[in-house]
């Protein structure tokens, strides 16, 4: 009787082979159900885009929050910034400048949001923002009227472009007199 005649018994090569088989499926199944959930996992952590309607208040609130320079709390300083944690040298050296004591926040005139190739352009992250704003010193006055830089949504937050703060930094030590580029720039 052949094995296709209605034998229970099966040859011991197919027997292997079919377990072989399902070894491998077995692999393909638990591959495929940790990427779908690896992928799942990541698609759920993802952040909301900036509302457009909201973001110019957002950032003012940012720029505001970074530029009161009087205020000397370095971690709320670094927590406005891109990659805070990479300028706290720089940004502790800022905060202890008697420069800083005149800087009491600022105003935000314009943000314009970018496109991802004028963000690329810039080495910036998408989403980004140019901004048009001005450094207030006591009483409201402007300290540095007009400036440009740029804001980065990271997180659902926007944030001071890492790349304006070192922009500033850059012209403190100037300022100052010291030579040389600010630590994390």
């Amino acid at each position: 009787m052949t094995p296709h005649q209605g034998t229970a018994e099966a040859p011991a090569d197919h027997v292997a082979a079919r377990r072989k088989g399902r070894g491998r499926l077995g692999i393909v199944l638990a591959f495929t159900a940790a990427l779908t959930a690896a992928c799942s996992s990541s698609s759920s952590s993802t952040t909301p885009p900036p509302n457009p309607a909201t973001a110019q208040a957002d950032i003012t609130t940012v720029y505001n929050a970074f530029f009161n320079l009087s205020n000397k709390d370095v971690d709320k300083t670094l927590a406005a910034i891109q990659n805070g944690s990479t300028l706290r040298a720089a940004t502790t050296d800022a905060l202890s400048s008697t420069l800083s004591n005149s800087a009491t926040g600022a105003t935000v005139s314009s943000a314009t949001l970018l496109t991802a190739s004028q963000c690329s352009a810039q080495s910036l992250p998408y989403p980004c923002a140019k901004v048009t704003y001005s450094i207030l010193g006591p009483g409201g006055q402007p300290l540095l009227a007009n400036s440009g830089g740029y804001a980065v949504y990271v997180n659902g937050h926007w944030l001071v472009a890492h790349v304006t703060v070192c922009g500033l930094f850059e012209l403190l030590y100037q300022t100052e007199g010291k030579s040389g580029t600010p630590p994390g720039c």
